[in-house]
């Protein structure tokens, strides 16, 4: 799975998960990706909620 960072420009509209604290935030296509408005962590992964548990982190067999 490919990470996004901060600074660079989001390819597509999604939701994007915080790669440390698993906040949620929505960032559209064009966008400059900030730190996390959360915890201001640097990276972020797409959110597909096919593969995750409530708080965020990933199910079995899915790695992150």
């Amino acid at each position: 799975m490919l990470s996004e960072k901060v600074g660079e420009i989001v390819r597509e509209s999604s939701d994007y998960r915080c790669e440390q604290c698993h906040q949620v935030t929505r960032f559209a296509q064009g966008d400059l990706i900030p730190a996390c408005p959360h915890c201001g962590f640097s990276t972020y992964d797409i959110s597909n909620p096919r593969f995750e548990r409530k708080d965020g982190t990933l199910g079995p067999g899915e790695s992150g």
